[in-house]
């Protein structure tokens, strides 16, 4: 595929059948099958998820826009893979027409890169989900390297891409003289550093999601939703060896293992965008199939209408936390509801992972000030997941009731005043 010339060797020419230019063997069919398949599905998931993150809960972020990046890459890279076979891509290098030499070397170029930021985006994108989800800085520190180390690399293979003939132009016009280097050790390298990559994002928080203190069978569960990823490493190891064997200057069949090589590029660049928008999905499934989360109820929200917390504490025990805020004059607090134990929030965001820090025991930090009156706030961290809801509300004296008799007047209404 580099500088390995158009024609093989006299002996080689010599133990070729017959060239078949009009019905040769071919790999179009799966090619296409898996290609188109593959796409619709992962931008029918992608989708779903800007819904379920940019209307239902209303957080879309910095992560959803890269991974729609990677989305938009990914399609280029489907269209011009579906172009392949009509060049000579999966066909037999002696059934290959010499016309088609010039536009499947260009498609070829295409494919690197398209490829290359798809799959760069979709790990940046993940990266960014962790950041929001997981507070803990010793962790980010890992997010930060993490993302470093696949843009560096990434940069390079971009540079590769381009700087592997030069010039360019004689990658695909044999008559300009050119200069190359060694397709195969070159992208076999960023194949292994791009894998090495897959494994290192889609398995980095699975110390933390099984440190939280949570139920066992939760805490697989979780660690199963982030090892989805492996199925791309996967895909990845097994590009690295189409990668050998189709830039092999010995292979004088390329075109024809280019077939399976463009399958697997689609399949490692549509599912490192699918894995990781699946657990994007919960609040969709939350409220129009709540039967696959076993829900007992589906309950839902009006259309339009802006999620809606009940702002509780709860202990360890899982116990009600009832204290009664009392005092006199106005005070400004900031009231933060954490689950800790092994309950999870009922909601349909996944906005933070535990621990957090700087939330007193109670559940309640004074601005400017302690948490509970007393000068006791601490800022011990707990671990758990849930929803963290901060409000800033005014303290007035509140006599002759409890919260009890508060509760018994029913909820409130969304433009009523608000109690404690």
């Amino acid at each position: 595929m580099s500088d390995r010339g158009t024609l093989p060797p006299p002996e080689v020419l010599a133990s070729w059948p017959k060239p078949n230019y009009i019905n040769p063997e071919n790999q179009t069919a799966q090619l296409m099958a898996v290609e188109i398949t593959l796409c619709s599905f992962t931008t029918i998931v992608m989708a779903l998820r800007l819904y379920s993150r940019g209307v239902l809960t209303k957080s879309i972020g910095t992560d959803d826009w890269l991974m729609t990046g990677a989305l938009i890459f990914a399609i280029g890279l489907t269209i011009v893979n579906c172009l392949a076979p009509q060049w000579g891509w999966g066909v037999h290098l002696y059934d290959f027409k010499p016309e088609w030499i010039v536009p499947a070397r260009k498609l070829a170029v295409a494919t690197e890169v398209l490829f290359t930021p798809c799959v760069a985006l979709t790990k940046l994108s993940i990266l960014l989900f962790y950041h929001r989800v997981f507070s803990s800085r010793r962790f980010r520190y890992f997010i930060y390297g993490g993302a470093a180390y696949i843009i560096s690399y990434t940069i390079s293979a971009i540079i590769v891409v381009f700087l592997q003939a030069i010039p360019l132009r004689a990658y695909w016009d044999k008559s300009i003289p050119g200069r190359f280097i060694d397709g195969q050790l070159a992208f076999v390298i960023y194949g292994a550093l791009n894998c090495l990559s897959d494994l290192y994002v889609f398995f980095l928080p699975i110390r933390e999601v099984w440190t939280i203190q949570l139920p066992k069978k939760q805490r697989i569960s979780l660690v199963l939703v982030f090892a989805l990823g492996s199925i791309v490493c996967i895909a990845g190891i097994i590009r690295i060896y189409y990668l050998w064997i189709v830039f092999s200057p010995t292979n004088w069949d390329f075109t024809y293992q280019g077939g399976p090589l463009y399958i697997v590029t689609a399949i490692e660049g549509d599912l490192g965008i699918l894995c990781a928008s699946l657990p994007a999905l919960k609040p969709f499934i939350h409220r129009y199939a709540p039967g696959l989360l076993g829900s007992s109820s589906g309950r839902s929200r009006p259309t339009g209408a802006s999620p809606s917390y009940r702002l509780e504490s709860y202990d360890v025990d899982r116990r009600r936390d009832t204290r009664r805020i009392t005092g006199t004059g106005a005070h400004s607090y900031k009231m933060t509801s954490i689950v800790t134990g092994p309950t999870i929030l009922d909601n349909e965001s996944e906005e933070n992972i535990l621990p957090m820090q700087g939330v007193g025991n109670n559940g309640w930090d004074r601005m400017g000030g302690s948490s509970d009156g007393h000068g006791n706030g601490g800022s011990e961290g707990r671990n758990g997941i849930g929803k963290k809801v901060e409000i800033e509300v005014t303290v007035e004296n509140i006599s002759n009731g409890t919260v009890e008799d508060l509760e018994k007047q029913g909820p409130l209404s969304p433009r009523s005043p608000r109690r404690i």
